[in-house]
């Protein structure tokens, strides 16, 4: 069996556990595709190997005229030459395409949103798992970046898909750790036309070192969500922050190390601003907010006309909802699927090693 599973099956495997191992060790590879697709026997067979994967299973191929069987498989056919680092091994005669090719793989088939949503996991700590009671897990380091994709972008030419890539490249945030803050960091950081604040968004929990306030000033470190920077020294603030705070944040530990956190942030002179799901989900509070935050930052108020602000509401109102749409499983324009366990009702349940999601931004 030789299988080269890409696009949505791709996407489901690098969301497990399994493969990670191997891309620690960047066991990379750049061979061809295979001619044949597999059969119904090697469907079960990768099944059993990953369950949880949903039918059909997407797979590349270098054969035009080869399908595969119906309602187990959907075969697409690779059009450029594939590079060195566009597939990974993950078990004998199966290989998945790498991060790097995967996102220009979907590419075609997402809306520019939801393909900076899609970035925003392959360049974060988290994986999407609607399994998990979290609906999420963490993941130690990002699955790439993007200096890696921008090379890989290199190496195919003018592929179809690139050109997107780059585009919405352009748009990601790096080292999100959960989909709401990718929302958070699009939102904020996305221009009038998109429906974003269109602030610069510096970092997404990076370190910032900070004086341990009540324990003798000692050195420490803060992992703001998103964090914004000043443009100019005369500014209110050196940099302005926002945290995301999810149901975890509700415990009461959680709140008293929020609240730590939010003041040695200020002490150091950045403002730190925390948004709750109601808060966020309210456009009022939100725009109220972020034009804080621009006088925070020192930047100018902005003159607009009537019709202009109202145009500009209703994008960000028309952004707020696209995103509330995206739960990184359905993608528009996307078919019904069939769990694999459907089909083949007799595999054994499979053992999930689910990794626990770490308490974020309260480093």
């Amino acid at each position: 069996m030789d299988t080269l599973l890409s696009h949505t099956t791709a996407l489901e495997l690098l969301r497990s556990h399994a493969p990670l191992r191997r891309l620690a060790r960047f066991a990379r590879t750049g061979a061809e595709p295979p001619a044949l697709p597999p059969t119904s026997e090697d469907v079960k067979s990768i099944a059993q190997r990953f369950p949880g994967l949903t039918l059909p299973l997407h797979v590349t191929l270098s054969n035009k005229n080869r399908r595969g069987p119906r309602g187990l498989v959907t075969a697409h056919v690779t059009e450029v030459p594939l590079p060195h680092d566009s597939t990974i091994v993950v078990a004998k005669g199966i290989r998945c395409v790498s991060p790097e090719h995967l996102v220009v793989q979907m590419a075609p088939i997402l809306s520019l949103l939801e393909l900076v949503f899609l970035l925003g996991e392959m360049l974060g700590t988290y994986a999407i798992c609607p399994s998990h009671e979290d609906g999420m897990l963490a993941r130690e380091t990002p699955l790439t970046t993007k200096e890696r994709i921008l090379a890989h972008l290199d190496a195919l030419g003018p592929a179809r898909g690139t050109g997107l890539v780059r585009r919405a490249l352009s748009l990601a945030c790096e080292g999100s750790a959960s989909p709401y803050e990718t929302k958070l960091s699009m939102r904020l950081g996305l221009k009038p036309a998109l429906g974003g604040y269109h602030l610069n968004v510096l970092a997404m929990n990076e370190p910032v070192k900070v004086a341990r306030l009540g324990s003798g000033l000692d050195v420490g470190v803060r992992k703001p969500d998103v964090l914004l920077g000043a443009r100019e020294a005369s500014a209110p603030y050196s940099g302005v922050s926002f945290d995301y705070n999810g149901r975890v944040h509700e415990l009461a530990r959680s709140v008293e190390h929020d609240i730590r956190r939010q003041n040695e942030l200020l002490a150091i002179g950045f403002k730190n601003y925390v948004l709750t799901k109601a808060l966020y989900d309210d456009l009022d509070y939100m725009d109220d907010v972020v034009e804080r935050a621009r006088a925070d930052l020192g930047l100018p108020r902005l003159h607009l006309t009537r019709n202009e602000r109202a145009r500009r509401r209703r994008l960000r109102f028309a952004l707020y909802l696209e995103l509330e749409q995206m739960d990184g499983i359905t993608w528009r324009g996307g078919g019904t699927s069939l769990s694999i366990g459907e089909v083949y009702p007799a595999l054994d349940e499979p053992v999930v090693d689910v990794v626990p999601v770490e308490v974020y931004g309260l480093e």
